[in-house]
């Protein structure tokens, strides 16, 4: 008898407890009951409707914005398009490119970019091409090697989709160490010093050698069972390195060691088992706080120190977020723009941008990028338009027809605006 009570109140005790698929971090309690939980995590419905439409916004951007520059592709910078020029610089077609984000690279006025093949391309401010290296074997070339590309100095650092790593020398192309590793890269690079760090496709973090990419340390997550070519991001805080996986977790690492400091989930466990479908944006850092958004309907404020939750708004969107001042721009996966109080999360404005296309048309068009300059708004789409979006009031300014198909996130460097589309550079003076 006394045996059979026990065994009943281990079962309550259990059945009572929160587990980590249940439990998530705020800043008020350490672990939040099911039925918190649940609340955090539920299925709402996407914001849609407009929200005081009427607030005029105004932006200013007297101040430095030189230790953001992550925040908006190379910006907030001017943007001068009252010429309206477009130049094309032509390149052999991308396999794949409606699958992945091409990231341009600018080297003070040049623009850098792979093309098919795994080929890289150095175009210089005339639109003339100063050098074109390719660093990989006939067989390799065959399969068509994704790459990314972040700058080092006068040197460009290289991961790709066949696993390998490669330093170049910016000047003329020529390569100056290769290194390989096991899986091939779904995320961004980070340089740090002496080191760079990137997310591999079985999602483990890994740290290596700027000086000959051998590897100092490794941290694995939880393996996707689904990969795609929808990159990941990574942020640099002092003594943290902080990165977003396939599965939908936030973790911070020691930059050093690689020693866990926090780890946030930011879809709920049941539709973890479906993280193949997930998008997340990038992530973005603003002084102590970080930003993400997915096409979950999650957009988190999160401290970066602990990884707790700030705050959170329904908004579906994976498309990396600009911060300028105490706002936060943001457009849903629907094409609703979203203007954020910073600090808080409440919604200032909401604004649909693409009221001026026929529904029919509407349903069809996905965004794929932005950015924010003092008086407008940047977008690009999957069918090929340029849409200007005036700041103050949400209205659409100009519609520029680019291509007919998907163009890349639109680019700023030297008041000049640039998009990528399979086969070209469009520059747009």
């Amino acid at each position: 008898m006394i045996k059979n009570f026990f065994l009943i109140l281990f079962f309550i005790l259990l059945a009572n407890c929160s587990f980590y698929k249940a439990g998530f971090w705020t800043k008020e309690e350490k672990i939040v009951t099911v039925e918190k939980n649940n609340k955090l995590f539920e299925k709402e419905e996407t914001l849609a409707n407009e929200f005081n439409p009427n607030i005029k916004i105004k932006l200013s951007l007297d101040r430095e914005y030189s230790n953001k520059i992550n925040f908006n592709n190379f910006g907030p910078s001017k943007i001068n398009l009252t010429q309206k020029k477009i130049s094309k610089l032509k390149f052999k077609k991308i396999d794949y490119f409606d699958q992945f984000e091409p990231e341009l690279l600018f080297y003070k006025n040049d623009i850098i970019l792979f093309e098919k093949n795994g080929t890289l391309v150095r175009f210089g401010s005339d639109s003339e091409i100063i050098w074109k290296v390719n660093h990989y074997n006939k067989n390799e070339k065959k399969i068509g090697p994704i790459l990314k590309l972040t700058n080092y100095k006068d040197k460009i650092l290289v991961t790709d989709s066949l696993s390998k790593i490669h330093l170049i020398d910016t000047i003329d192309g020529s390569l100056l160490w290769s290194n390989e590793h096991r899986v091939s890269f779904i995320s961004q690079i980070k340089i740090d010093n002496d080191k760079f760090y990137a997310l591999d496709a079985n999602n483990t973090f890994n740290c290596f050698s700027l000086k000959d990419g051998n590897k100092l340390w490794e941290f694995k997550t939880e393996e996707k069972l689904i990969n795609s070519q929808k990159q990941t991001s990574i942020v640099i805080d002092k003594d943290k390195v902080i990165f977003n996986n396939s599965k939908g977790e936030i973790i911070a690492l020691d930059k050093d060691s690689g020693n866990l400091i926090w780890i946030t989930p930011s879809i709920s466990f049941d539709e973890s088992f479906q993280s193949f479908l997930l998008k997340s944006s990038d992530l973005v850092l603003d002084n102590e706080n970080l930003y993400i958004s997915n096409n979950r309907n999650n957009f988190y404020s999160l401290d970066v120190n602990t990884g707790l939750v700030n705050w959170r708004q329904n908004i579906n969107s994976s498309l990396r977020s600009v911060i300028i001042d105490n706002v936060i721009f943001t457009i849903s996966d629907n094409g609703y723009l979203f203007i954020i109080e910073k600090d808080t999360g409440n919604i200032v404005r909401s604004t649909n941008v693409l009221s001026n296309f026929k529904q029919k048309k509407r349903d069809k068009i996905k965004l794929t990028g932005f950015l924010v300059s003092s008086d407008k708004i940047y977008l690009t789409s999957n069918n090929g338009h340029l849409i200007l979006i005036n700041i103050e009031d949400g209205k659409q300014d100009e519609i520029f027809k680019v291509s007919r198909e998907k163009i890349s996130k639109p680019y700023v460097n030297n008041e000049s605006l640039y998009i990528v589309k399979d086969d070209q550079i469009i520059k747009i003076n």
